[in-house]
């Protein structure tokens, strides 16, 4: 296949390198590909238990660009991989005038939450591509030179790759696989993948444990504040993941209720059981949720940002922590919350903290997301959506029948 990956993040070298590895054409379509070398790229692997132990994994592709129309219109695969998500919409529409919507194309995420299906499909239109994801990062991953190499602390022992209709008609899954390196993916779909714990069920509970009392400007004394964001957390952010992992599962619960032909709804969608079946042995206190997170040796070097200011350091409020988990994490979730009638109060409070921090108005006095910037969310209601049709969105087939 040609192969297009789109974004210049931590994962993008590593995919990359990997799909050139198993005999396809590869293009990166980027910002700024002066900074990257086509001759040169791959990735360091910490994990042991990946790729063979392989510690050093380095090949070369056949192009870097900033142009689409280089590479996208004879690609056979998109895949977004180095991007926050709240990029998609706006980087698709950009593919989009380049993509001959006649040929199969398979259009796929790193990571398959904030419906991911709904946000393409809008942008995408009508077309005779398919659409899938990664139902979360394959790895945990970082940049140790940029453009250059990429960095794997920790990958993933499970992994399902969300489809439309989540049973893979159209063959993604094996393709992957074997890019991958792992030969255990296995099926989901889109709505599964927006509520699995992922980056909103993990980064702003833990920042708001940590500073849902800033008044915003205020420096810390760096001294007090904790630097890993996983391996440092504290009682208050453990309180809130709990929290917020309880009304997760509760949205999901109903929805398999309303759904009761959707298999993957009713997979265990708690934060306990789902990080210790993707990282296994990487584990080393499987007691509940929050110490199989402290313990997690593939989390173990993800830091909180934070800005340098006079008298101290403030967290990092321009950073995807605050700006993509939100919008394409929180509200989605009260959003379909309150489409079928889960209460939500602990997201509810996160949202109206953060929504404050960064200047924006998403959920208004009302308890909706209604309010003046509502409109930068992934708000299936919005879409056009409704409970009966949350399951496949605007394509895929016949939504399940609802009991």
């Amino acid at each position: 296949m040609y192969v297009t990956v789109v974004g210049g993040g931590n994962s993008t070298p590593i995919f990359a390198a990997l799909a050139a590895d198993a005999g396809h054409t590869v293009a990166i379509l980027t910002r700024r590909p002066k900074d990257w070398d086509a001759n040169d790229i791959g990735f360091v692997n910490d994990d042991l238990g990946y790729c063979d132990g392989k510690t050093e994994f380095r090949t070369k592709i056949a192009l870097v660009t900033a142009d689409p129309a280089e590479c996208i219109p004879q690609s056979d695969m998109i895949f977004i991989a180095g991007l926050p998500i709240h990029h998609n919409p706006e980087v698709l529409r950009k593919i989009k005038p380049h993509m001959d919507m006649t040929k199969h194309v398979y259009v796929g995420s790193i990571c398959a939450y904030g419906g991911f299906n709904w946000v393409a499909a809008e942008a995408l239109g009508e077309g005779a591509y398919s659409l899938f994801g990664t139902q979360l990062i394959p790895w945990c991953c970082g940049t140790k030179e940029y453009g250059r190499t990429g960095a794997i602390f920790g990958a993933k022992r499970l992994l399902r790759i969300a489809t439309e209709g989540g049973e893979d008609k159209d063959g993604v899954v094996p393709l992957l696989a074997k890019i991958l390196k792992m030969p255990f993916l296995t099926h989901t779909d889109f709505i599964a993948s927006t509520l699995w714990p992922n980056n909103p069920s993990l980064h702003p509970p833990i920042l708001y444990g940590l500073f849902k009392d800033w008044d915003g400007k205020t420096p810390y004394d760096p001294a007090t504040l904790p630097t890993l964001i996983y391996a440092d957390l504290r009682t208050d952010s453990a309180k809130t993941l709990v929290a917020e992992d309880l009304e997760l599962c509760a949205i999901a619960k109903k929805l398999s209720e309303m759904y009761p032909n959707n298999r993957h709804l009713k997979s265990n969608f708690s934060m306990h059981h789902c990080v210790n079946e993707n990282y296994l042995e990487q584990i080393t206190c499987k007691w509940d949720a929050v110490s199989s997170i402290i313990t997690n040796k593939a989390f173990s070097k993800h830091k909180i940002p934070y800005t340098q200011v006079e008298g101290g350091v403030v967290p990092t409020l321009q950073h995807k922590f605050f700006e993509t988990d939100l919008p394409f994490g929180l509200c989605t979730f009260v959003d379909i919350a309150r489409m079928i009638g889960v209460e939500t109060p602990t997201i509810d409070a996160m949202i109206c903290w953060n929504q404050k921090l960064i200047g924006k108005e998403y959920m208004t006095a009302t308890g909706l997301i209604d309010g003046r910037d509502a409109g930068e969310c992934v708000l299936p209601s919005k879409l056009g959506l409704t409970a009966t049709t949350l399951e496949y969105g605007f394509r895929g087939g016949t939504p399940a029948e609802i009991s």
